[in-house]
């Protein structure tokens, strides 16, 4: 059997809830256990009244070019005995950094998971690709042209951009990354273009990244959704 990171889109069998329960011959615990050092450890605690709790994970993307997948990770518990099971979830996008292999867990919307899935069930990869739109809040085309850095993406803009020039050739986004260009500009609304930029990791967790074309681009660093503490960020 290949690994996962060979996986192919040959076929996706999903569940009940839309959650995947195969890609091809490779089970979807397999890809889950892939990711389990960025991931909450699955648990089940029930007496015999019926109280307490369990955390489950369930698969629900996977992109085998990216090696990055979407998980929800769902928690159920009951205090009494005489209570209903309650629930709580969130969709996380794990993965792996490329250089140092350390783990990284994004909360995204759950809202633009489903609705991927909802509109290509039969490829894994699209929850993945709508977590990353979300993430940016950028289109489809512009996610094809952008390049990413972790949590930050460099995006294409037309023509130059208006903003307050920004000295010193170089600044800090999203905590520990480090955005050297020529000309950098603070636009009217917070945003960061950059001229033919390049960015570098200040914790060398990942490959720097540099500006495919002579041009202005916009950083963006992801958004997250709020989480719950069993699923909060971890890395980058």
């Amino acid at each position: 059997m290949n690994t996962i990171t060979e996986i192919q889109t040959v076929s996706v069998r999903r569940g009940r809830y839309d959650e995947v329960v195969a890609i091809g011959g490779h089970h979807a615990s397999d890809i889950i256990d892939h990711f389990a050092d960025a991931l909450p450890e699955r648990r089940v605690d029930f007496d015999r009244k019926g109280r307490g709790g369990a955390l489950n994970l369930d698969l629900y993307g996977y992109d085998a070019q990216q090696k990055v997948a979407v998980v929800q990770v769902r928690e159920a518990f009951r205090h009494r005995a005489s209570h209903f099971m309650n629930t709580r979830k969130n969709y996380v996008l794990v993965g792996h950094g490329e250089i140092t292999g350390l783990p990284f867990r994004h909360p995204v919307s759950s809202a633009a998971v489903r609705a991927a899935i909802r509109k290509d069930p039969d490829n894994p990869a699209s929850a993945v690709r709508a977590a990353q739109r979300w993430m940016w809040g950028v289109s489809e085309k512009q996610l094809a042209k952008s390049i990413r850095q972790g949590d930050v993406l460099m995006v294409p803009v037309r023509g130059t951009p208006e903003g307050t020039a920004i000295e010193g050739g170089k600044m800090v986004v999203g905590r520990s990354h480090e955005v050297r260009a020529s000309k950098l500009l603070r636009g009217t609304n917070g945003e960061i273009f950059a001229f033919i930029p390049q960015i570098h990791h200040a914790k060398d967790q990942h490959d720097a990244i540099y500006a495919e074309e002579e041009r202005w681009y916009e950083v963006r660093v992801a958004d997250t959704a709020a989480a719950w503490d069993f699923s909060r960020p971890v890395g980058d």
